[in-house]
């Protein structure tokens, strides 16, 4: 985010003649009201979307309001001093970037990890630290893009220091963009003029047209990558350059088309804002909205007497906003994130809307003291330059320290008995129900808090696991890989965490183990919608396919299929559901000598550790009450549904319900094994120790798979 005042040059070289018509005193004025209060809407959109205000569901279109003004006022800067002294001084340029931006920035960086560390959740500490790496460096935008189709953080909560995102954005693009016009002025012999401008018009527009390709291109297929890498979001800042640039044709429009222009352009941002959703796919074409919006307002105001725009957003109120927006988008989602923290409990969206005014007034405080004070001392290059690297460099460093020393969690309890069924299977109803009025945490508690979310089958680190955008897997053989009969464990993630179970089943039993998962993808034969691709997951259809045909070519004696019942959402039919999961079912069968579906496990409806870490002395307070145990409406009826759709084609179902609650809880720590890992996977820890209660219901089922045989089929 740029400032809207306008540098002048430095008068060492000749300057243009004063009267030259390509810079009319509109298009070359310094201060742009006009600007300001874009600025102010672009981050009102922004902290309402944030805070959840109703009715600005694509408030996130801000942002690229902002891309748009900073295109415009960075190449306006740089075109002067080009067309002034016929080069671009790339060090100073760095250097006024970095006296504007970085030390407010650090400052929020800094004091986020921090607050985060002493008042945020306790197990979301380090990540918080390790985004402060990244946003310290102004790399978060690729950090977040990796994790956006990482399925282990799709449920993740929110990181204070997300928002960053986009300045690292801008940032990148500030180190990038004064190379080209210095490459242009050096191509045009040291004197870029305002007859040379259609040459560095059409190199901005090409780059321009190839970055919204790639955005569009990108958005259908990863749309976390789209959404956050420079070279997607590129053209938004090309867009303000174009304008820039071509401010000696735009000063010339119609009077009429001049007024008509923002007046277009705010309805265009406006109703982006409220007709867009999380589930809209963007940037992409979408963005061509709010961004060609916000270019149409800043054209407009080239006019000389611009019409209604400049009173309506260029008035005392919005140029306040647009002289703290900088530093109210670096505070109000520290402060929305971290709030509800602090006092402990969940906060509406007037709770976060009144945190996003205090950060305002923080946003005042660090205006009067930090950027006052950088912006009115005297620019010296070099030192700025060494300054601005010393200082990320020491908050990245702080950050990292924090980030590896992994915060501690007390229990408060004493050390109980491990858990083992392989003993007694039946002690599982008693140890359920005395987890049930647990109220501490036991010392020993497995895996600890801290660990809890690695937990994960070793599948996953494999790569057996597949994630989003995978369809082939490598050879995945665990349990007795000397084995001649072969069990395979199929489905989703839900399918996946059985893994221990599975696992130590083959091992004891003597059964080769073939592990073959893919996120978010069910046993059933749908067509989903992937929210965090933003379209059709197309890669599961793909995978199941691909992967009935490898298990019809291994033709095992037996196939463990499981599925999360809520992948496809309440609006599914539960009756299609049953069906298209039966199907799947039906060719497993043919594919295979046994198929058992393992039911869907419990669902905690809460991050069951994150939840323990807040209640280490009320561990009640976490468990999964009896009646939600399948937490969603659906879930009953659905359940039934593929009950019913399996038992018609003979395929037996097994509900490991009782594995986890008792007739009025499912506790989230039984003896001394923490069960989930997240939101809705088991622990490894946890599956692991139901290999007993796996055994068991596997020989009620099928006698003959429990039992070492001779060849296989």
């Amino acid at each position: 985010m740029t400032t809207t005042t306008l540098s002048p040059a430095r008068p060492a070289a000749p300057a243009l003649p004063a009267r030259d018509p390509s810079l009319t005193p509109r298009g070359d004025r310094r201060f742009r009201p006009d600007i300001q209060g874009l600025r102010a809407i672009a981050v009102l959109l922004v902290v309402l979307y944030h805070a959840g205000v109703p009715g600005v569901p694509g408030g996130y279109v801000g942002v690229d309001v902002f891309f748009v003004i900073s295109g415009f006022l960075i190449t306006r800067q740089l075109l002067e001093e080009a067309l002034g002294s016929g080069r671009v001084r790339l060090a100073r340029f760095w250097a006024r970037r970095i006296r504007r931006l970085l030390p407010s920035a650090l400052l929020v960086v800094a004091a986020t990890v921090v607050a985060a560390r002493i008042w945020g959740p306790p197990l979301q500490a380090t990540a918080t630290a390790r985004d402060g790496v990244a946003a310290a460096l102004y790399s978060l935008n690729y950090l977040l893009a990796g994790e956006g189709v990482d399925y282990q953080h799709a449920t993740a909560a929110p990181s204070p220091l997300q928002h960053f995102w986009s300045l690292a954005v801008e940032e990148q693009f500030y180190l990038v963009w004064p190379l080209l016009i210095a490459m242009v002025a050096l191509v045009t012999r040291g004197r870029l003029r305002p007859a040379r401008l259609p040459l560095l018009l059409t190199v901005i527009a090409a780059g321009s047209a190839l970055s919204l390709q790639s955005s569009v291109a990108t958005t259908a297929v990863n749309a976390p990558l789209a959404y956050f890498a420079l070279h997607t979001r590129a053209w938004e800042l090309g867009v303000g350059a174009l304008i820039a640039v071509g401010v000696p044709l735009l000063v010339r429009l119609p009077a009429a088309l001049a007024a008509a222009l923002p007046w277009l352009g705010l309805v265009a941002i406006v109703g982006s804002s409220v007709s867009y959703t999380d589930a809209t796919p963007f940037p992409g074409i979408a963005a061509l909205v709010p961004v060609l919006g916000a270019g149409a307002v800043i054209t407009g105001g080239l006019a000389e007497r611009p019409r209604g725009v400049d009173a309506l957003i260029g008035g005392r109120v919005t140029r306040f906003l647009g002289t703290m927006s900088y530093g109210w988008y670096l505070w109000h989602w520290p402060a929305i994130i971290l709030g509800p923290a602090l006092f402990g409990i969940a906060f509406g969206w007037p709770e976060k809307l009144e945190l996003s005014v205090l950060a305002l007034w923080l946003a005042v405080l660090g205006h009067l003291v930090i950027e006052r004070r950088t912006m009115n001392r005297p620019l010296r290059t070099r030192r700025w330059i060494v300054r601005g690297g010393a200082l990320s460099a020491l908050v990245a460093l702080l950050c990292g320290g924090l980030a590896v020393a992994s915060p501690s969690v007390a229990t408060g309890g004493g050390t109980v008995a491990s858990l083992d069924l392989r003993a007694a299977q039946s002690s599982l109803a008693t140890l359920l129900s005395v987890g049930e009025r647990t109220r501490v945490l036991p010392a020993n508690l497995t895996p600890s808090l801290v660990r809890a979310a690695r937990d994960t089958p070793p599948t996953t680190a494999d790569g057996c696991h597949l994630d989003f955008s995978q369809i082939d897997e490598p050879a995945c053989v665990y349990g007795d890989t000397t084995a001649r009969r072969t069990i395979v464990l199929f489905g989703d993630s839900h399918a996946e965490q059985w893994f221990g179970a599975v696992d130590a089943l083959g091992i004891h039993g003597g059964w080769r183990v073939v592990a073959w998962t893919k996120a978010a993808c069910p046993v059933a034969a749908v067509v989903l919608r992937n929210p965090q691709l933003k379209r059709t997951y197309t890669e599961c259809g793909r995978w199941r396919e691909r992967t009935l045909r490898r298990i019809a070519e291994l033709h095992p004696e037996v196939v463990i299929a499981s599925q999360a019942d809520t992948l496809a959402g309440p609006g599914y039919a539960n009756a299609e559901w049953g069906t298209k999961t039966a199907e799947t079912l039906h060719s497993l069968q043919r594919a295979a000598g046994s198929v058992v579906l393992l039911g869907d496990t419990p669902h905690p409806l809460q991050d069951v550790p994150g939840c323990l870490a807040g209640h280490p002395t009320a561990a009640t307070e976490c468990a999964v009450p009896i009646y939600s145990k399948t937490p969603y409406d659906y879930l009953t009826p659905r359940r039934a549904a593929v009950v019913h759709a399996s038992a018609a084609i003979g395929v037996p179902v097994i509900d490991p319900t009782p594995w986890f609650c008792t007739s009025s809880a499912c506790p989230a720590v039984v003896a001394n094994t923490l069960v989930y890992r997240d939101d809705s996977h088991m622990t490894q820890h946890y599956s692991r120790a139901l290999e007993p209660m796996l055994s068991s219901a596997l020989e009620g089922i099928l006698p003959a798979a429990t039992q070492p045989s001779g060849e296989k089929k």
